[in-house]
């Protein structure tokens, strides 16, 4: 009973690991200062996950410097920063992206009543002034709203500037010039490329590919990796997959292409002979699924489960030179009576 067990033990162990847990996270940093510029220590720093309710807290340095880190990537945070004696500062709705470092500084005005200086998030540049890596990110907007005819999110990574889809026999994505052998792709921070022959992810994406609905956002770092990445000289695909928020949201969707609605392929020729019509070759693809997510204990643990499946059928008409009748009786006669 325990063996038959173990494995649903396991699998709910998993399901029940914290968003914070993930390899590929954001960070907050910034400089707090006074209205003379002076620094000021010991301010306190907050932020809040607004999808999740998680905080996080740190007080500046004697320079005034302070950094949060591990911060799950793909969500809205409030960050306040505050100190008696001035007034409070908050950023409100901040969205913080994957492998990015948000910088917010803060200037604090003495008051002597309790006061709130509040700084919304879209007139926050999203400008990572932390280290020069340079990249390009796909939000779940994005992935959304932009057509992807076989569901197939790392098809935008064709979005970056200096990428390009390869026309090699490989068939892969290609970065400033470099060879598609040379892109390393992630999945939550761990490694997603083939072990065969790695870095090919177009059309099919490397080990894992998920689709449009469990995928949350990815980053495209074209140049001037850190360290933390190394590996390949191409590019690095960085994507985060979906988790459940305090919010319970579900979806079905359904996605179907037929040949009704195409035209005929180019060999599919309507008449291949006088009076001869050729059907038109059939093309069915049906694509249906679902997500889900929600928190099993609020504002401590989140789920989030999501399933697709296609259904594929078609046929293609093609065109082969094939013996006439009277060549194949002819070589039939003479098998077995070598001329000589």
């Amino acid at each position: 009973m325990i063996k038959r067990l173990a494995p649903w033990f396991f699998l709910l162990l998993l399901l029940c690991i914290p968003q914070a847990a993930r390899s590929q996270t954001a960070s907050i940093t910034g400089t707090v200062k006074d209205s003379t510029g002076a620094a000021v220590p010991q301010a306190k720093v907050t932020t809040h996950n607004r999808a999740t309710s998680a905080s996080r807290g740190t007080v500046t340095d004697d320079s005034g410097n302070y950094r949060i880190t591990s911060l799950s990537p793909g969500n809205y945070y409030d960050v306040v920063i505050e100190k008696p004696g001035f007034k409070t500062v908050e950023y409100s709705l901040v969205a913080l992206t994957v492998d990015r470092v948000q910088n917010l500084d803060a200037t604090l005005a003495p008051s002597s009543v309790n006061e709130k200086v509040t700084v919304t998030g879209e007139s926050v540049a999203p400008v990572d002034l932390n280290d020069a890596q340079i990249g390009n990110i796909v939000t779940s907007e994005q992935i959304n709203s932009l057509p992807l005819v076989l569901r197939d999110p790392y098809q935008l990574a064709l979005l970056s500037p200096g990428a390009n889809a390869s026309n090699s026999i490989l068939g892969g994505l290609s970065v400033n010039g470099a060879r598609e052998r040379n892109n390393n792709f992630l999945l939550d921070g761990t490694d997603n490329n083939d072990a065969d022959i790695p870095g090919l992810t177009l059309p099919q994406p490397g080990l894992a590919s998920l689709n449009p609905d469990a995928v949350q956002e990815f980053r495209v770092i074209t140049s001037n990796f850190l360290p933390e990445f190394g590996r390949n000289t191409g590019a690095v695909v960085d994507i985060v997959s979906r988790g459940g928020t305090n919010d319970l949201h579900s979806d079905l969707y359904w996605v179907g292409r037929y040949d009704a609605l195409g035209a005929r392929d180019f060999f599919n020729h309507q008449l291949n002979a006088p009076g001869q019509v050729v059907p038109k070759d059939a093309y069915r693809r049906n694509t249906l699924g679902g997500s889900t997510g929600g928190p099993p204990v609020r504002n401590k643990t989140f789920w989030f489960a999501n399933y697709e499946g296609q259904r594929f059928s078609t046929t293609l008409t093609n065109n082969s030179v094939v013996p006439t009748e009277a060549f194949s009786r002819d070589n039939s006669l003479t098998q077995g009576h070598p001329s000589t």
